[in-house]
């Protein structure tokens, strides 16, 4: 038998915590002393380490009391509900972390806080994918949908991709045909093309759904200042490429 001392010790739980989980009868003791020192024996140490797995699982006090109140299959069903609730908030926080990196890639990309910018780009995290693909819908193929929306990009390629579209920013008054235009089309070719290969109908459909799209937030920070700064440095490339072969 052990005294609360010797169970607090043993387990690391603390003898508040485990005066509360008599106080609630979550834990009772199996006994006292004559002195009237609560004594916990080896079936009420498995029910702690019970409390303790459940509570690591995310379980309520509430809860646990209901599981190990009833037979063997509500812990089957106790355990399938409470991991459909961590694959929802697992999803919840990645969005949250897309959100975040988002807002931290605009304040980055535009060198100050811009509270609109910030409040769409929340909006359309909180939104969900469903509102993603209803925009994709009018420029791409389900198929095509769903290779552009399961790209993953580590957070060095992210860096990079973030950092030239600020050179981009940076340079957007320089003519289609400047050296400093040419070298950053040639940039944002190679890591298009490293992305998602040289699928020329998808590229197409998914530059035109982000040339529609650039005065929003979904495709951002491919504004319309940048797009057009590409889509003209590219039709320069395209078009020396063309004499050379002549």
């Amino acid at each position: 038998m052990y005294t609360i001392g010797q169970l607090s010790k043993k387990t690391g739980v603390t003898v508040r915590t485990l005066d509360y989980y008599d106080e609630i009868d979550l834990l009772k003791p199996a006994g006292a002393t004559e002195g009237g020192h609560r004594l916990y024996g080896d079936q009420e140490v498995m029910r702690l380490e019970q409390i303790l797995a459940l509570k690591y699982l995310g379980f309520s006090l509430e809860k646990i009391q209901f599981i190990l109140r009833e037979p063997p299959p509500s812990w089957e069903s106790a355990l399938t509900e409470q991991l459909l609730m961590v694959d929802e908030e697992k999803k919840r926080l990645d969005d949250l972390q897309r959100s975040l990196q988002g807002i931290l890639y605009s304040i980055q990309i535009e060198k100050q806080v811009n509270w609109p910018l910030i409040f769409g780009v929340m909006q359309m995290f909180q939104q969900g994918e469903r509102e993603a693909i209803k925009v994709l819908d009018r420029y791409m193929s389900r198929e095509q949908q769903e290779k552009m929306l399961s790209v993953n990009m580590d957070q060095q390629k992210l860096d990079r991709w973030v950092a030239l579209i600020y050179e981009i920013r940076e340079n957007i008054h320089e003519r289609p045909d400047s050296p400093i235009a040419q070298k950053l089309a040639e940039r944002w070719m190679e890591g298009t093309y490293e992305m998602f290969g040289h699928d020329d109908e998808f590229l197409g459909n998914a530059w035109n759904a982000i040339k529609e799209e650039s005065n929003g937030v979904m495709f951002y920070p491919m504004t319309k200042e940048v797009v057009d700064f590409i889509t003209e440095a590219i039709k320069e490339k395209e078009r020396k490429a063309g004499e050379s072969n002549a």
